[in-house]
């Protein structure tokens, strides 16, 4: 390394002590007999330089404090570099932490090299960020420089295609299923399903039961992502397929679950079972797709509503709340887990009991989801199909969050 590198090296590390970063702001190499010196400086220093296209946030601010502190090396006629300082002062107060500044933060050209690898292999962030600490316990990067050199890799890999284009052309590469919808004649999508080479034959090997839920949590539009997940015989989950919904309307469920159902080979294959939560447009969908198989609504998705309107109409402070919602899961597992029609009564006569000072909470119960699904939930009729123990969705709950956002 030059002994100008040095200098300015040490520089750096002498002014992160001090608690500032030192950027260059002049230097000259020495071309055409030129003297050789550099001057550094305070990164604050100076003014903010408008750009040309304004950006969209207009309540925003600068780190720019016009601030004076300056070190000058030049370069002697006895071929030795020295240092001098211009100003020693600085007009704003030193940063007791450099965690996230934007250039001691700033990843290296090695670290950058593993963030895109590591992003590469679908390594979370947080698992990058603690792999970057154990190389270097004393680096400064925060998880929004992650974040942002994440994001740089996939807009490389990308190109000039948009997401959708580059969905559709990983789709092909990797020679995956994959059906799209257009509005009306038009060459805009509507809808896109997709689904792995793999996963279609695992689904043609174990179709029994099949569950079904949304996410919005996996990309910055909001979009439905519509996920369906089947069961093997060993009871490990796998992906059946996925699609991007416009809407979460009978329509848009009704041409994902006719695309899935186009993916059985042998037409007398068929679910036996489908779990879905209580979405009225879901489960008309798969009635009409899937005539033959069992609908039922997932437990978790049915109890949740019943102790969220259980909290709003009852008033009760935070202890007596407590023991009510305590009792609320007992008296309710009890109905659930009836065996049969007379012990599904009697659980239902004792749960009206219990919560005779709530009458409004008894009758929603009864008159909302007991008497319109009770079929679809209740062990007394429920176990009389094969669902393999999947009364709820959260087989794909947990592979919602295998999934990488984008």
């Amino acid at each position: 390394m030059k002994v100008r590198d040095v200098m300015i090296d040490w520089c750096k590390r002498q002014a992160l002590i001090a608690g500032f970063s030192i950027v260059i702001w002049k230097s000259d190499n020495g071309a055409y007999n030129r003297k050789k010196f550099f001057i550094l400086g305070c990164e604050r220093g100076g003014v903010y330089k408008e750009r040309k296209k304004k950006s969209k946030k207009e309540d925003t601010t600068t780190r720019k404090t016009l601030c004076p502190f300056r070190l000058r090396g030049y370069y002697l006629t006895s071929e030795q570099w020295s240092l001098s300082v211009v100003c020693g002062e600085h007009n704003h107060e030193m940063s007791k932490t450099l965690e996230g500044h934007l250039l001691v933060g700033r990843l290296k050209p090695e670290e950058k090299e593993c963030v895109r690898e590591l992003t590469k292999n679908l390594v979370a962030p947080k698992n990058i960020m603690t792999m970057l600490k154990g190389r270097n316990p004393d680096s400064k990067t925060n998880m929004k420089q992650i974040y942002n050199a994440r994001q740089r890799f996939k807009t490389d890999v990308r190109g000039e295609l948009s997401e959708l284009q580059h969905l559709l052309k990983c789709c092909e590469s990797h020679k995956y299923f994959h059906k799209c919808r257009t509005i009306g004649d038009s060459t805009t999508i509507q809808d896109i399903f997709w689904a792995h080479p793999e996963s279609i034959k695992l689904f043609n090997t174990f179709p029994t039961v099949l569950m079904m839920d949304s996410t919005y949590k996996t990309n910055k539009y909001k979009m439905p992502l519509f996920e369906i997940v089947g069961v093997t015989s060993t009871e490990e989950s796998y992906n059946v397929g996925f699609a991007y919904i416009t809407n979460e309307k009978e329509d848009n469920f009704v041409w994902a679950l006719e695309t899935c159902k186009s993916l059985l080979i042998s037409k007398e294959t068929f679910p036996k079972v489908i779990v879905t939560d209580r979405d009225k447009s879901l489960m008309n969908a798969v009635a009409k797709v899937f005539l033959n198989s069992t609908a039922l609504v997932c437990r978790v998705h049915v109890y949740k509503n019943v102790k969220a309107k259980f909290k709003a109409l009852c008033k009760a402070k935070d202890e007596k709340m407590f023991q009510l919602l305590k009792t609320l899961k007992l008296q309710w597992n009890s109905i659930v887990d009836s065996t049969s029609e007379e012990s599904y009564t009697t659980a239902v006569v004792d749960f009206r009991k219990m919560f005779e000072n709530f009458p409004n909470f008894v009758k929603y119960v009864e008159t909302t989801v007991l008497d319109p699904v009770k079929e679809k939930f209740v062990s007394g009729w429920t176990d009389s199909v094969m669902h393999i123990g999947n009364t709820t969705t959260n087989r794909v709950e947990s592979q919602h969050g295998s999934q990488p956002c984008s």
